[in-house]
């Protein structure tokens, strides 16, 4: 299966879209609030463009929004076969080729300001990811040093205490 890059950028306001991975009849607010874009990490190609309601976004963040085992497509409503009643996804309804290699941009080649902004964006998500990751870490050892620390101003108190006791008696 071919690596994609997924990037998830937010909709205007405004936007009259729905979902294309869940029906009215499923979630009644199938309202699109997020576009999620796929390219192919070792080409740049963009792959699909797909449109997400809020709780279809979540299980996206949660890995529970089905891919193709072929291509690494999100599965929409759309990739759905009537007659045999499974999902048949759009590398093979179209019979794409699969095979990718990465080719160096010519001198005179760009890559596109889309795909420039892309993948800044996806570059900044895995930093906060790996930010986040690092600050619960942290707070973890924050709690553990101060638990200790608690036990130790405990243990000093009694301590001077049973030592003000024991001049107390003498």
């Amino acid at each position: 299966m071919r690596e994609l890059e997924y990037t998830v950028l937010e909709l205007e306001k405004e936007s009259k879209k729905t979902c294309d991975f869940c029906s009215k009849f499923e979630n009644k607010n199938n309202k699109s609030v997020h576009q999620i874009r796929s390219r192919s990490k070792v080409t740049g190609e963009w792959i699909s463009d797909d449109m997400v309601c809020e709780r279809c976004e979540e299980k996206y963040w949660d890995d529970e929004l089905s891919k193709c085992n072929r291509c690494g497509r999100l599965q929409t409503k759309l990739d759905f076969d009537i007659v045999n009643g499974k999902n048949v996804c759009y590398c093979i309804r179209n019979n794409e080729d699969l095979e990718e290699k990465e080719l160096p941009l010519l001198p005179h080649e760009e890559i596109s300001q889309s795909t420039f902004y892309e993948r800044q964006i996806n570059s900044l998500q895995e930093q906060l990811n790996e930010t986040e990751e690092a600050l619960e870490i942290e707070r973890e050892e924050v709690i553990k040093f101060q638990e200790k620390s608690e036990k130790w101003g405990k243990r000093q108190k009694q301590e001077l205490l049973d030592r003000i006791k024991e001049l107390e008696t003498d």
